[in-house]
């Protein structure tokens, strides 16, 4: 297999590395020796890490970053790739998983997004750049980042909280 087409199985199943929504921080911990704790907190409370690049580089992900429930438990994850990869991303997830919708992006390409049973994946191209991003997230956390945004939409008072959007 080719680097770019074993991210691409990666992708479709990231518990095959360890990352499955659901997997727990301390065995994550012990996969992944990169993993260096953000600041903040993910929408449903828990801590947020980052891996770092060398350790899915042959895999052709730039970078991951990790957002887990108030249990310790994987509830968002955050793929970074070169934007080249998007076109040939979006095919394979148009017919790995179920389309559910897109939405306009800053690009001239769309954000796809699908679903595999509860878990929502999001391919965003994101702004002008070389890379986009491919993000896999609960039930639980879509849920979360929905209220949130909901809330600062209508300007009420949030507790802090940060992630990527």
């Amino acid at each position: 297999m080719t680097p770019l087409s074993l991210s691409f199985s990666v992708l479709s199943n990231p518990a095959v590395i360890g990352l499955g929504i659901g997997a727990t921080l301390s065995d994550i911990r012990n996969t992944f020796k990169s993993l260096n704790s953000m600041i903040g907190h993910s929408y449903t409370g828990g801590p947020l890490f980052r891996i770092a690049a060398y350790e899915l580089s042959e895999l052709g992900i730039l970078g991951a970053e990790l957002a887990f429930d108030h249990d310790d438990n994987l509830d968002a994850i955050y793929f970074q790739f070169e934007k080249v990869q998007y076109p040939s991303l979006l095919e394979y997830l148009r017919n790995t998983f179920t389309w559910v919708s897109q939405r306009n992006s800053l690009q001239d390409n769309f954000i796809a997004i699908f679903s595999n049973g509860p878990i929502e994946i999001t391919l965003d191209p994101q702004r002008p750049g070389s890379s986009c991003f491919l993000s896999y997230t609960s039930q639980a956390f879509k849920h979360a980042r929905e209220a949130y945004t909901a809330a600062i939409n209508n300007n009420d008072l949030l507790p802090c909280f940060s992630w990527i959007t």
